[in-house]
């Protein structure tokens, strides 16, 4: 058992045999029985400072500071059965944060080469998780994430320049993954309020931006951005909704919204200055879409329930508008390797299908079906056609 006054904490912290470089601060205070802490600052670190406050039974806490300016570290538990651990090399002026109330946390950064890295991690509830990590490259980073409830895991980890993360979990069961790597000036902001959900994100380049929002139970995401000044940007409102987001080239924007039950969505961008918005209002709607090239545009609205879109845009600067309101409307669409075509397809009612194709440049199609069990199909070859249905 331990029951550590401040000074007594400090006299086993010195008497350990733990080495403090010149002007390095530690303070250690425990209250319960079955406690550890462990502070080593050591080698030519200056100026840095540690504290550790456990309140409860079988906490451990241990934090590692070398090489390094200016660090300063703050680790505090409250509960039983809480684990921290926080580690800064050669860094200078970095920041580190733990607050862990409940039972069975643990809490883990890491901060490895790099200057003005800060971390911080708070965690409210029993048996959750959390991993930070700026590794060899990172430099001027910032993480910063909470949560509360029980049986989260947050693992963030980044290697890069001017990275910033933020990550908001409320409920039980939540998990978000995120790497960024050989990056600059990348950015991730996540929250999820629920039980169940599910996001990972994955950065490689430079200025990418992700955002994340999930409301609701067992919602699942999963981003990918490669390239430089790519945005995605996910809100999941409901229950059971999933959606994939891919990102490889320059500049592209994707905008996904999902409200109700059940819905799937999924974005894929190739080449530089694509835009690409989904809405997804209702039940069991279903979207996979890509663009490959230069300068693409297409906008999906799905209202209603079990209604399905499937297509992909081969070229430069052309667009599609799906407007799906009913149930189980289908649309099958699909440009190949030409430019400034235009499909506009509206779907209101029940049971239509539409399959619309073109191959060349500077064609457009325009179909509107209202009522129930229609069905169009177009196919254009060449350059400068038009056609044009409707039905009713």
């Amino acid at each position: 058992m331990k029951k550590l006054s401040l000074a007594a904490a400090i006299a086993m912290l010195v008497g350990a045999g733990q080495v403090m470089a010149d002007s390095n601060y530690g303070d250690q205070l425990q209250v319960g029985n079955d406690n550890g802490a462990d502070i080593y600052q050591v080698s030519e670190s200056t100026n840095n400072a540690a504290y550790q406050w456990q309140e409860g039974n079988d906490n451990r806490a241990t934090a590692n500071q070398s090489t390094a300016d200016a660090n300063y570290i703050d680790q505090t538990q409250v509960g039983n059965r809480n684990y921290s651990e926080t580690s800064q090399f050669n860094q200078d002026g970095s920041q580190a944060y733990t607050f862990q109330q409940g039972e069975g946390n643990q809490g883990v950064i890491h901060q490895w080469d790099g200057t003005r890295n800060a971390a911080f991690a708070t965690q409210i509830g029993s048996e959750n998780v959390m991993h930070l990590d700026q590794y060899s490259e990172a430099n001027d980073n910032t993480l910063d994430a909470v949560q509360e409830g029980n049986d989260n895991m947050a693992a963030l980890h980044q290697d890069g320049d001017g990275n910033q993360f933020v990550s908001t979990q409320s409920g039980d069961g939540n998990s978000v993954w995120s790497s960024t790597w050989y990056a600059s000036a990348d950015g991730f902001l996540g929250g999820q309020v629920g039980n169940g959900n599910a996001g990972f994100v994955y950065q490689e380049g430079v200025e990418n931006t992700s955002n994340l929002v999930q409301t609701g139970d067992y919602n699942y995401l999963d981003m990918s951005q490669v390239g430089a000044s790519n945005i995605v940007t996910v809100a999941q409102t409901g229950t059971g909704n999933s959606s994939v987001a891919g990102q490889y080239g320059d500049a592209n924007v994707v905008t996904v919204t999902q409200n109700e039950t059940n819905n799937i969505g999924d974005m894929y961008q190739y080449g530089s200055s694509n835009a690409a918005t989904l809405v997804q209002n209702g039940d069991l709607n279903w979207t996979e879409f890509s663009q490959s090239g230069d300068l693409n545009v297409a906008t999906i609205d799905q209202s209603g329930s079990a209604n399905s879109a499937f297509g992909y845009t081969e070229g430069m600067a052309n667009t599609v508008d799906i407007d799906q309101s009913g149930e189980l409307n289908l649309a099958e669409i699909h440009q190949d390797l030409g430019e400034f075509n235009l499909i506009v397809m509206t779907q209101d009612g029940f049971e239509h299908g539409a399959h619309l194709g073109q191959s060349g440049s500077e064609n457009a199609t325009f179909v509107t079906q209202t009522g129930n069990f229609n069905m169009a199909s177009v196919h254009q070859v060449g350059n400068n056609n038009l056609a044009s249905v409707s039905q009713n």
